[in-house]
């Protein structure tokens, strides 16, 4: 059995950080343990994170994941104070066959956030020495992603009590790892859904990239507000800022001595991909009026 469950861990940031066990076990302690009472010889926490350091360590499967408990079975007894033999491989299989998905991915998540944000504590005295050389330091802005799909395999139900799955997520570029998920109901769109996210924990200090659908005044607003920065996409969804920028960046009386240009050039797949993209500051006057 395959631990795709776990992919989170294998898709943490590329700059290595701390995660403490006992952080990860406190975090899987709020899993849902859906098993009889009759028969649990182990925690559900236990058993979540000796399959979590597996997969840290690269493991793939169950089977991988017994092997390297059992070479590591002394200093794991010490670390979680557990004199018992530990689980076999239908052990793992049962728990997680009552597990939640989404709940184990959240309780992950949680735990590199909260790993993330002590590693960000500990470089503030590197800020302020910079600051203190009249250097500013940077904003470290963490690109957040947020989209909507309909799950495969919900389309094209015969029964009207099983409706396509259509959720909006938001999800970390970098580590990989979704922060949320909001289910769109049959009757409202996905403008309405991304109200669930309004939180300074998911908003604040990130940039939050989304389509066209979501380049709305009062959306935009809301991001600021709580301290966070937006890039969406105008299309003839705002036809009237559409033909603004149009007319823009087409006149050749514009000041484009402001202008910011980048150019990346990708060759792959027999296709070879040129972007070009042109940025300016000189309309934000224009729009602050509006």
């Amino acid at each position: 059995m395959y631990l795709s469950i776990f992919d989170e861990a294998e898709q943490v940031s590329r700059e290595p950080f701390v995660i403490d066990d006992a952080s990860l076990y406190r975090a899987f302690e709020r899993v849902t343990d859906r098993r009889k009472a009759r028969g649990k010889r182990y925690p559900l926490a236990l058993i979540l994170t000796l399959l979590m350091l597996g997969k840290m360590a690269g493991e793939t499967t169950i089977s991988g994941v017994v092997d390297w408990v059992k070479e590591r079975q002394k200093v794991l007894r010490r670390r979680f104070n557990w004199p018992k033999p530990f689980p076999v491989n239908s052990t793992y299989s049962e728990a997680l066959a009552q597990c939640d998905g989404q709940e184990i991915a959240q309780a992950i998540a949680q735990v590199i956030l909260k790993a993330r944000a002590v590693e960000q504590r500990e470089t503030k005295q590197t800020e302020q020495s910079c600051f203190l050389a009249h250097q500013q330091p940077a904003e470290n802005l963490i690109h957040t992603a947020m989209d909507g799909k309909v799950l495969r395999g919900t389309l094209g139900h015969a029964k009207e009590s099983q409706p396509p799955v259509h959720l909006l997520s938001l999800y970390e570029c970098e580590s990989g790892i979704v922060l949320a998920q909001k289910a769109v109901r049959s009757k409202e769109n996905e403008i309405v859904a991304a109200g669930a996210f309004m939180h300074p924990l998911l908003l604040k200090g990130r940039i939050i990239s989304t389509d066209a659908l979501h380049t709305q005044k009062k959306w935009c607003a809301a991001v600021n507000a709580y301290e966070g920065y937006y890039l969406t996409i105008v299309k003839n969804n705002h036809p009237s800022m559409y033909e603004d920028f149009i007319l823009f960046f087409e006149d050749k009386e514009s000041d484009q001595g402001e202008w910011y240009y980048h150019k990346s050039v990708q060759k792959g797949h027999g296709r070879l991909e040129v972007r070009e993209i042109w940025t300016s500051t000189q309309m934000n006057e224009w729009f602050e009026q509006e």
